[in-house]
């Protein structure tokens, strides 16, 4: 009965996710609304400053591929189960490779204007703000789920649950993306991340990350 009510848990939230994302979809290419988008990106490019910029490149390089295969190759040979670093870098190679596929269906153009690191792919969604979200979630969700203590476990994830929100913002603060980038980017992400955790809880043994 308790599967029952996951799976269909499950199945509703998808259905919202993707409810969500077709309204922003046709807001975005259909209805071709740059409102939101113009008025988010003005405000935050006026806030720009030197010290700003420098902390805003590190935290947008966190989410960058660098950064992320280099956690995962540390969580590799720091994790006994290797089970768990396994399907953290299958999890990170699916989503990039499934953000840069929505990245040529949807081509859209990157914002006009002084970009302040470098970028070559499409807008739309946000690559940053997708993998992120799918990375750091996973990793949160594994290490909740394998804590002893989950007390201790969700102090310890809050920063990584924040970490990805601040990436995003990065992201429209370095110009490289628009603000309804950002929401497809993490509504993909979340649709994918909820995905992967079904069908990883369907095939792992759900052995402690701790042995």
């Amino acid at each position: 009965m308790n599967k029952f009510k996951n799976n269909k848990k499950t199945i509703f939230t998808l259905s919202a996710i993707l409810i969500l994302l077709i309204i922003l979809i046709y807001y975005v290419f259909i209805a071709k609304n740059t409102h939101l988008d113009t008025i988010t990106s003005n405000y935050i490019l006026n806030i720009r400053n030197e010290n700003l910029t420098d902390i805003m490149i590190s935290i947008t390089n966190i989410g960058g591929s660098y950064a992320l295969i280099a956690i995962s190759v540390l969580l590799l040979f720091t994790i006994k189960n290797k089970k768990i670093p396994i399907s953290i870098i299958i999890n990170l190679i699916i989503v990039f490779i499934i953000s840069q596929v929505l990245k040529l269906v949807f081509y859209r153009p990157r914002p006009i204007g002084i970009h302040l690191v470098p970028v070559s792919d499409k807008s739309f969604p946000s690559g940053h703000t997708m993998v992120s979200i799918a990375y750091f979630y996973f990793l949160a969700y594994l290490i909740y789920k394998n804590a002893k203590n989950k007390v201790k476990a969700t102090i310890l994830i809050i920063p990584i649950i924040i970490l990805p929100i601040i990436i995003a913002f990065s992201r429209i603060y370095l110009g490289v993306h628009f603000l309804t980038d950002i929401i497809g980017g993490f509504l993909f992400g979340l649709f994918y991340l909820i995905t992967y955790i079904t069908l990883y809880n369907k095939i792992t043994t759900g052995a402690s990350i701790w042995k």
